[in-house]
C-alpha cells in the first residue's frame, strides 16, 4: 500500500469529517460547520473517494459509521484538540510545573535576587528548581545567554539581545578595623591612598569600581583580589583594608558587625542591573513567567524602602 505524503492531505477537511462522522447527517454536519447542504454533500463525496471508504451508509432511514467511520471518529478526537495545541501552544501552569531554570548572576546579584526568588518559587511554582552559574563578561555571547533562562548583569548588552533596568544600587566604603574610626564620606584623594580588597568576577578582570576610575585617568592600590564579598568582609575584622560594596547586601550586613558604611566617593558612579535574555524566549510561557516573577521582587513594598534607605 503506497504511503500517503502530508503534504498532499488537504487538513481543511478534517472538521467537516468530524462533523459527519459525530452527526451521522448531512444537513446537521453541515449546520455544524456553517457550510450549505449541497457543499457539504459534495465534501463527503471527496471525503469517500479520498479516503476509499464510504464511512457513512443508510440503515433504514438513519446512516451508521462503517468501521473505518468509526476508526476515523476516535481518532479525530484525539488528533484535533492536540493541533489545537501544538497552534496554540502548551499551557504553563507554574504550580504543575517541574522546570529547571538556569540563571547566570554575579555574588552580589544572587544575594539580592535569589533569596526572594527562592520564596517566590516556593509559593506559587513548588516543582521549579533553580540553578545560578557565575555571571562573566562573555556570559552575552550567543552560547551564554541561549544556555541560560536569564542573565543578571551590569554591563551594556549588544542590540541582539533584550535588556530590560532591574535595580540600581549606591557603593559604601567600609574600612578595616585596624583603621581609625569615623563616620563622614570618603573622599576620592584618601580613598586613592587606601590599600583595597577588590571583589571579581573573573581572575584578573577589572571590576566596575576600577573601570570607572581606570576611565577617569584614576587608580587604586587594590592589595587582595577576591571573587567573593563573604571572605572579603572577614578580612576586615584584623587588616587597614577597605572595602568597596554595593549598599543592598553591604548595609545590612556590616550593621550586624558593626562596621561604620561610609559613602563612596561621588566619582565611583552607581551600579545598574538589567536583566538580559535572548529574543527567541520573547514569546516562551516558563521565560515570560521568570521574568515577571523577577521583576515581582523590586515591585515590593518592603524592597522599595530598603532601597530608598541605602541611597
Amino acid at each position: 500500500m503506497q504511503r500517503v505524503q502530508l503534504r498532499n492531505v488537504d487538513l481543511n477537511l478534517l472538521l467537516p469529517l468530524k462533523a459527519l462522522l459525530h452527526e451521522r447527517n448531512v444537513t446537521r454536519a453541515a449546520e455544524r460547520v456553517h457550510l450549505s447542504q449541497s457543499a457539504m454533500s459534495r465534501t463527503l463525496d471527496r471525503l469517500r473517494s479520498e479516503l476509499g471508504d464510504e464511512l457513512l451508509v443508510r440503515v433504514g432511514r438513519n446512516y451508521q459509521l462503517t468501521p473505518r467511520g468509526l476508526t476515523l471518529l476516535d481518532e479525530l478526537g484525539q488528533i484535533l484538540p492536540r493541533l489545537v495545541r501544538l497552534w496554540e501552544g502548551e499551557p504553563f501552569s507554574p504550580a504543575q510545573s517541574e522546570a529547571h531554570i538556569r540563571l547566570a548572576m554575579t555574588d552580589y546579584a544572587s544575594s539580592v535576587v535569589l533569596a526572594p526568588l527562592a520564596e517566590l518559587c516556593g509559593q506559587v511554582a513548588p516543582g521549579i528548581t533553580l540553578e545560578v552559574v557565575p555571571w562573566h563578561e562573555r556570559a552575552h555571547e550567543e552560547d551564554g545567554v541561549v544556555g541560560t533562562h536569564l542573565i543578571l548583569s551590569p554591563l551594556a548588552v549588544p542590540s541582539t539581545l533584550r535588556a530590560e533596568p532591574l535595580f540600581e544600587d549606591v557603593f559604601l566604603c567600609v574600612l578595616g578595623r585596624k583603621l581609625k574610626g569615623r563616620k563622614s564620606p570618603v573622599m576620592l584623594k584618601e580613598y586613592l591612598s587606601f590599600r583595597h580588597i577588590s571583589v571579581e568576577t573573573k581572575p584578573n578582570g577589572q571590576n566596575l569600581i576600577d573601570h570607572s576610575l581606570i576611565g577617569a585617568g584614576l587608580q587604586r592600590r587594590v592589595a587582595v583580589h577576591l571573587p567573593y564579598f563573604l571572605p572579603a568582609i572577614r578580612m576586615l575584622e584584623t587588616t587597614d583594608l577597605v572595602l568597596t560594596m554595593p549598599a543592598r547586601i553591604g548595609e545590612p550586613m556590616l550593621t550586624l558587625l558593626d562596621f561604620p558604611c561610609l559613602k563612596a566617593p561621588k566619582e565611583i558612579p552607581p551600579i545598574r542591573y538589567s536583566m538580559v535574555w535572548h529574543p527567541r524566549f520573547d514569546s516562551d510561557l516558563l521565560h515570560v513567567w521568570l521574568r515577571d516573577t523577577v521583576r515581582q521582587i523590586f515591585r515590593t513594598p518592603s524592597r522599595e524602602k530598603a532601597n530608598a534607605r541605602s541611597r
